[in-house]
């Protein structure tokens, strides 16, 4: 391992330094630009410099491709539909640990997602979000009373662009209640999974989980996986009365629809795949 500064035991260098950035900067100076730090009992190694970062990320990526789960992504309750509980540890792009699997789960967000092709496909469902906020800067802003926090109204137009894109529906939308809560809890999630966990640091507190964390994390995120599951439902059963146009599928429908070759692939993604590639 790189060089780096004595630990206490238990805490490691978590209490070492105040200033996490001032800190860094001078212990590169002291053991150079690879140096191990001990947060608790979590052993990391810290790139402070642009070489050694480019080495790491990108000369050495498959190999250090792996990534730490933190309890707040732990996820194991939820059903896959098959009478078995399943987790969300492998089921999403963010979780998943770099194998076949993860390339499997990559495969329609590349190709179907972010394509240039889907992203022209969707140019004017784009312009009609921007063209909405706009127009609600515009309204609220016509008696000069209020302010307008533009970066939460984009926030805000981001998420819903999403939500067409996803599920061809605006997620923040007073005729939307399901959207409206699946947006506060992707929000909680988001925030939950930022939160510094002492769990994370001293696995003995793990069963204890002192600051309820993953306890919340667990509620919120079989909530959003309920809210996707309904939105999948309700697809399912549109789909078997009408046939859906092959221009106007959606990412729901991308997934819903795929075929695998059920050797090195399963034949269809389950219930708990899609509502983690779609979280």
């Amino acid at each position: 391992m790189p060089p780096g500064p004595l630990a206490w035991p238990v805490v490691g260098n978590m209490f070492s330094h105040s200033r996490s950035h001032q800190a860094l900067a001078n212990l590169a100076a002291k053991y150079g630009p690879v140096m191990t730090l001990r947060l608790g009992c979590m052993r990391t190694v810290v790139a402070s410099s642009r070489d050694a970062a480019r080495e790491m990320y990108k000369v050495h990526d498959l190999s250090l491709a792996g990534r730490t789960l933190y309890e707040a992504m732990k996820i194991d309750i939820l059903d896959d539909g098959h009478g078995t509980v399943a987790n969300n540890q492998t089921a999403s792009i963010i979780t998943a640990q770099y194998n076949p699997f993860w390339r499997l789960l990559r495969r329609p967000c590349a190709l179907e997602f972010f394509s240039s092709n889907r992203l022209l496909a969707m140019k004017g469902v784009r312009r009609q979000c921007i063209d909405s906020m706009v127009s609600f800067i515009r309204q609220e802003s016509g008696d000069g009373k209020d302010a307008i926090v533009v970066p939460k109204l984009v926030f805000l137009m981001n998420f819903n662009l999403l939500g067409n894109l996803m599920f061809s529906r605006d997620l923040v939308d007073p005729k939307c209640e399901q959207g409206n809560e699946f947006f506060v809890l992707a929000g909680k999630i988001m925030e939950l999974v930022g939160k510094h966990n002492l769990a994370d640091f001293v696995p003995l507190l793990k069963w204890l989980d002192p600051q309820g964390i993953k306890r919340k994390s667990r509620c919120y995120t079989k909530k959003a996986f309920d809210i996707i599951g309904g939105f999948a439902g309700e697809r399912l059963q549109a789909a078997s009365k009408v046939k859906e146009e092959p221009g106007k599928k959606d990412f729901l429908d991308v997934l819903l629809d795929f075929k695998g070759d059920g050797k090195d692939e399963p034949a269809k993604f389950s219930p708990t795949v899609i509502n983690g590639i779609a979280l």
